[in-house]
C-alpha cells in the first residue's frame, strides 16, 4: 500500500502496540498532558473504537471520552472519533457485523481535520497487525498517513519476542520507528525480569519504561522529544 504522506505543518505520530490493552491510550494521555502542560497545541485522533457503550441512544467511546475531556471538550468527540461499534472486537469485524463500507481511505479523508494543530497523536486499535478497516491492518494505516511511530509494549515476559516481531515488520514496511515503551501494568513479575536491558542489547531503538501506572516527568519528557523529533 503505497503512503498519502499527509501534508502538513504538524508534528504527528502514530501510537500503536504490540497488541490490545497494552496501554496505548495511557500513554498517549501521558505525551497530551505534557504537551498541554508545555503549552503546546494538540490533537488526537483515534478512527476506530469498538467496546463503545450505548447512552441515551448514542454510542460513547470509552477511550476517546478520556481525550475528549482531557483537552478540555475543545475538539468535537465525532472528529477525535468518528467511526465507532458496541462489540468488543476487531475493527474489521465490527464492521462487517454491522455491514457498514469503512476503508482505510475513509480514515485518512477525516484526518485532514487535524492540520491545524502544532501536535498531533493518532492512535490505532489494537495491535500492530491487527486489522483496522475493511482492506487493511494499522500498519497498512500508519504507512498510508505517511507517518513514524512508537510501540507500546506490556512490559511482561514474553514481551521481547513481541517487540522484536513487531520492529521487524515496521521493517518490511519502511515505516519508522522512534521509540518502543514498556508499559509495566502489572506489578507482580519475576524479580529476575529485565525486559528493558535485554532489548537494549537486542535493538538500537531507544526503550522507555512506565511502571504500574506511573511515569517520571523525565520519562515523559524524553518519549516526547523522541516521538516528535
Amino acid at each position: 500500500m503505497k503512503s498519502s504522506q499527509v501534508k502538513s505543518k504538524s508534528k504527528m505520530i502514530f501510537v500503536t502496540g504490540t497488541n490490545t490493552d497494552v496501554g496505548k491510550t495511557h500513554i498517549s494521555e501521558k505525551i497530551i498532558s505534557h504537551l498541554l502542560r508545555i503549552n503546546k497545541s494538540v490533537a488526537i485522533y483515534k478512527p476506530i473504537e469498538t467496546g463503545c457503550r450505548k447512552i441515551n441512544k448514542k454510542l460513547v467511546p470509552l477511550d476517546s471520552e478520556k481525550y475528549y475531556k482531557l483537552l478540555n471538550k475543545k475538539i468535537p468527540i465525532d472528529v477525535i472519533n468518528p467511526f465507532r461499534f458496541i462489540p468488543p472486537i476487531s475493527p474489521n469485524r465490527a464492521i462487517k457485523l454491522a455491514k457498514k463500507k469503512i476503508y482505510i481511505k475513509n480514515f485518512v479523508d477525516k484526518f485532514e481535520a487535524f492540520n491545524e494543530f502544532e501536535y498531533v497523536l493518532v492512535e490505532g486499535a489494537g495491535g500492530l497487525c491487527s486489522p483496522i478497516s475493511l482492506d487493511g491492518l494499522n500498519i497498512d494505516l500508519i504507512k498510508k498517513l505517511g507517518l513514524d511511530c512508537i510501540l507500546v509494549a506490556r512490559d511482561e515476559i514474553g514481551v521481547i519476542n513481541n517487540v522484536l516481531l513487531c520492529i521487524n515488520t515496521l521493517k518490511q514496511y519502511k515505516v519508522g520507528l522512534k521509540a518502543v515503551v514498556l508499559n509495566r501494568i502489572i506489578k507482580k513479575q519475576p524479580k529476575e525480569m529485565d525486559n528493558a536491558s535485554e532489548l537494549i542489547k537486542l535493538t538500537k531503538i531507544p526503550i522507555i519504561q512506565f511502571v504500574n501506572g506511573l511515569s517520571s516527568r523525565k520519562a515523559v519528557s524524553k518519549l516526547h522529544k523522541l516521538s516528535f523529533k
